[in-house]
């Protein structure tokens, strides 16, 4: 296949899981605004550090403020990186493969991406919020599903679930590592430190896994559990060990993949190494930044591998 046609499938699958992850991010901040006391005074920053947006809002704002940070994340038009964004990056690459995927999915991602711009509005006035982000969770879960059901399982396809499996696994680091940090600035307030199993039962929520959580681990919600859980469960689909075994199957899937194998191997060794008592103790954070840093390794070799060829 054409490398311009595989890596417009592979942002595709990255940008349809970027809108689906900030939606629910989004959501969790929502709940947590009724579940903390006002003295939490965090969310808003914190939801700008997770998607790495607090600097480009702040060359823009001097304040930070609810309706502020959700409309920078949700549809101002100077941010990129915002979830109508997203969804205008994944119809434009789907628009220009529409030959290669089902012609269902290339009509959803429309559907959804209109959707979304027409009334984002209504995602950021509080009342209707919650509705609108269900909606957007509900359709970019249908594409997915679509894609997996009705497109065949060759390369095409291994190329859609490159981005998608990266961009989740990039984003589950992300979480844990600012859900890590909450819960560290809530023990440093008594009047907070009595929700911090509420803080990591958010942290399972922005991912839809405290259901599966709660099946695999019969403690009270706590930190050590829920990080083992999100790094090292292989059989739960936003945990990062999962990822890393879905990059193996895709990635084998495909030729040429000597370097890119070997660079989801590296990610593979970093997470064995993680010990989530030891590390929310200290070092947490350098440990996810460097598996971000491996995580854009494996990113390179992708590109360098399949994508810098001229057609």
């Amino acid at each position: 296949m054409l490398s311009r046609v595989a890596e417009r499938l592979y942002w595709l699958g990255r940008y349809i899981e970027r809108a689906e992850n900030t939606a629910r991010l989004v959501m969790v901040n929502n709940n947590l605004l009724l579940d903390l006391p006002s003295s939490a005074g965090v969310l808003w920053e914190s939801l700008l550090e997770l998607l790495a947006a607090a600097e480009s809002f702040r060359e823009r704002h001097s304040s930070v403020s609810e309706r502020q940070v959700i409309r920078w994340v949700m549809a101002d038009e100077h941010n990129a990186g915002s979830l109508v964004s997203s969804l205008r990056a994944a119809r434009e690459n789907a628009r220009t493969v529409r030959e290669v995927i089902p012609s269902e999915s290339w009509e959803l991602i429309n559907d959804l991406y209109w959707s979304a711009q027409d009334t984002a509005e209504s995602g950021i006035a509080r009342k209707s919020r919650q509705a609108y982000l269900d909606g957007i969770v509900l359709k970019s879960q249908q594409f997915a599903g679509m894609l997996h059901n009705t497109m065949s399982h060759r390369e095409p396809f291994q190329f859609l679930m490159l981005g998608a499996t990266l961009e989740r696994a990039d984003m589950t680091s992300r979480i844990v590592d600012v859900g890590a940090g909450l819960a560290r600035r809530a023990l440093g307030s008594n009047a907070v430190a009595a929700h911090e199993n509420i803080l990591w039962m958010n942290v399972l929520l922005s991912l839809s896994a405290y259901q599966m959580y709660r099946q695999q681990v019969r403690e009270r919600v706590n930190g050590p559990d829920v990080v083992r859980f999100l790094l090292h469960d292989n059989s739960f689909p936003h945990a990062i060990s999962w990822c890393v075994d879905e990059l193996e199957h895709a990635l084998g899937k495909l030729p040429h993949n000597r370097l890119a194998l070997q660079a989801n191997r590296r990610v593979l060794q970093h997470l064995v190494r993680a010990n989530p008592e030891v590390l929310l103790g200290s070092g947490l954070h350098e440990f996810i930044d460097e598996l971000q840093v491996e995580l854009g390794n494996l990113h390179e070799k992708v590109v360098n591998t399949w994508f810098a060829l001229r057609d």
